[in-house]
């Protein structure tokens, strides 16, 4: 199954400009390595470029989502354990 690329949102066509992009370096990478290198420099330039197309991916699917803007602070409803008082240790290794 092919990809009609004149149907994609502006989304996926980020996505797939993305991919080629990020193909385009790891095939630059495996050709420029020194004999025996090949798969560090081919990793070394996935790790680089690859997490920057998926973080570039998952910007535009966030970005894109409804909810994505919420309203005001991030706020955590549940209470922090706190740490025994000092007493209560001794209590309990005596």
């Amino acid at each position: 199954m092919g990809l009609d690329f004149a149907r994609l949102s502006l989304e996926e066509q980020l996505a797939a400009e993305s991919a080629v992009l990020t193909m385009r370096s790891l095939m630059d990478a495996a050709k420029s390595a020194s004999h025996g290198h090949g798969m560090e420099r081919v990793e070394t330039a996935l790790h680089e470029k690859g997490f920057e197309h998926l973080r570039t991916m998952l910007a535009a699917a966030m970005a894109s989502h409804e909810g994505a803007q919420k309203k005001g602070p991030a706020v955590c409803l549940v209470p922090v354990a706190r740490p025994p008082a000092s007493d209560a240790v001794k209590k309990r290794t005596s």
